[in-house]
Formats: C-alpha cells, sequence, structure tokens
C-alpha cells in the first residue's frame, strides 16, 4: 500500500512529488508546514531535511505509509522542509545506484542556490528553504547513505554554495565480515536479525563483494578517509536491542577519535525501525525532540560565529 502525496495538506502539513529524472525513475516527496504554503506565517525560510529512508536498499519508499508519516511528523515538528528521496533499489540496481541517485538529489538542492540550468527548480524551495540550514537524514540504509553522500564527495565543501548544517543517522546501517557481539546475540525473530541483514547485503553490494567493502564497512582500508576531510556535525540514534547497536557504537567512537563533533541518543529498549514501527511511543517522540534540539543548536553555533 502507498500513500498519495496532498497538496491540502495531512496533519499541518502539505506534500507533492517532483521527479528529477524520469529515465531512472528517481524522484522525491516534498513537505511543507501548510501555514507557509496557505501564507498564515510570517515568510520566514524554514531548515531543508534531505532525507534518505531505509529498507535494506532492497525495500521501501517515501510513498510508504510508515516513511511517509514519519516525513509528516518530522516537518510538522521540527519546522522544516523536507525532502524524501526516492532511489533506485537493489537487487535490480545495486549499489552505488542509490549514492548515486541521492547525491543527484542533493545536487538537485545546491542548484537553487547556484546558477547553473541542469535541474528545474522548484517554488517550494525557492520560496520556503533556507538553503544555509540544509541538513542530511537517514534511517537504516538511508543512515548508511546520509554517511555516503558526504564521504563519497570528500567533505561538506563540496556542497557549497550551500550550507550543511548537521547530519542525522538514525540506527544506520553498516557491516563488515567480522561479527559484532550484538549481531551475534541477536534473536532469528528481530525486526532485523542477522539472518535478514547478511540477504540485503548480498542483493545489494556489488556482484563479487563481501561485507568488507567500503560500501558496507566504513573503517575498511578502501573506504574514504575520514580523518582528513570536514564532515557536518552528527546526531547519531541507537537503539538497545537493536542488532546494529555496538556497530553504532563503534561508528560513534571512531568517528569522535577522528575529531568529529558528535552525538549520540541511545535508546535502550528498542528494536530496528521503533521510530517507524512505532511512531507515537515514548522513544519516537523523544527522538523527534533531539532531532529538533540538535538542528536548533547547529543554527544557533553558526548565528554565534
Amino acid at each position: 500500500m502507498f500513500v498519495q502525496a496532498s497538496l491540502q495538506g495531512e496533519d499541518g502539513v502539505a506534500s507533492k512529488d517532483v521527479v528529477l529524472n524520469e529515465k531512472l525513475g528517481l524522484w522525491v516527496r516534498l513537505f511543507l508546514p501548510s501555514s507557509h504554503l496557505q501564507q498564515q506565517t510570517e515568510n520566514r525560510r524554514l531548515p531543508l531535511i534531505l532525507y534518505f529512508h531505509g529498507g535494506g536498499f532492497c525495500l521501501a519508499s517515501p510513498a510508504m505509509p510508515q516513511f511517509h508519516n514519519f516525513s509528516l511528523k518530522l516537518s510538522a515538528t521540527v519546522g522544516a522542509v523536507v525532502i524524501s528521496v526516492g532511489y533506485r533499489l537493489a537487487p535490480e540496481h545495486r549499489l552505488p545506484a542509490a549514492y548515486d541517485d541521492c547525491i543527484t538529489a542533493l545536487e538537485w538542492v545546491t542548484s537553487h542556490a547556484a546558477d547553473g540550468e541542469d535541474f528545474e527548480h522548484d517554488p517550494w524551495l525557492q520560496s520556503y528553504a533556507d538553503l544555509s540550514a540544509v541538513y542530511l537524514m537517514g534511517d537504516s540504509a538511508g543512515g548508511n547513505i546520509a554517511h555516503q553522500v558526504v564521504a563519497l564527495r570528500g567533505g561538506v565543501e563540496a556542497w557549497s554554495p550551500i550550507k550543511l548544517r548537521g547530519s542525522i543517522l538514525v540506527q544506520p546501517f553498516f557491516g563488515s565480515d567480522q561479527c559484532t557481539r550484538s549481531e551475534k546475540e541477536c534473536p532469528r525473530d528481530a525486526v532485523l536479525s542477522l539472518e535478514v541483514s547478511d540477504a540485503f547485503w548480498r542483493l545489494a553490494l556489488p556482484l563479487g563483494s563481501n561485507r568488507d567493502h567500503p560500501f558496507s564497512n566504513p573503517w575498511s582500508p578502501g573506504a574514504p578517509k575520514l580523518e582528513e576531510m570536514s564532515l557536518p556535525p552528527l546526531l547519531v540514534a541507537i537503539g538497545g536491542r537493536d542488532m546494529l547497536r555496538d556497530r553504532g557504537h563503534d561508528y560513534c567512537e571512531w568517528l569522535k577519535q577522528c575529531g568529529k563533533s558528535v552525538e549520540v541518543m541511545v535508546a535502550e529498549e528498542e528494536e530496528h525501525g521503533f521510530y517507524a514501527l512505532k511512531p507515537h511511543c515514548p522513544s519516537s517522540q523523544r527522538l523527534m525532540e533531539r532531532i529538533s534540539q540538535f538542528m536548533s543548536s547547529r543554527l544557533e553555533s553558526a548565528i554565534d560565529r
């Protein structure tokens, strides 16, 4: 089942779909608080969140109810323009197809701050988005994408003239051939089990690759050297009962050792995908609050400078 976009608005948020590349099937769904669209507020520009959904690189869409409703709630709670990317999926389109599509989506956003004619500009972005306050966000496989969109381009400078103020990674999906303790101990009936995770990687990685490929393992020898590039400040959300728990903590510690700014939120009682499966639970509410606080603090830091 898929949810249609609605200019009339749901829960105070309007939405619409925009095709970026018809040949590739690349599209995005935009979300905007209806009060701005109806000019019921001052003409204040809103921060922009470019959001990459989860699904192991193989499943899902911005039109799936879980991700559509999550984007609605995100736009309403934070007060932001949210762009959810409909990228190509494996196994028909193995990595790096998803990375390429999401990089193209960010290039489209960036084009609104420049004079380039490679993309058609969208009136919502032109009128309501603050391109000096752009955030990347992804959950699960989308968290991996949010990491790679910056790393594969060599850092935040590649995206000038827009300003990447932060990245928000919710239970990011990384892997390696060496299992962590939380992966080994994960029950087979978990929302994300080791068996399911391995299947996703087999379907998504380039043919002949193992889980130590740089697309899955950011610590692998062939991966971009993050210590040598500038990254946006990060907020990483980890589920205490998620198979990816230990890998998430390792990722955060590694980035801190590289001198990067990292905030960590741990939802101790939650499994993988709690924010989509249980959107009204206390942990989901706390995640929204933490995202809002993180974004506000990044904007305040920019003003102080």
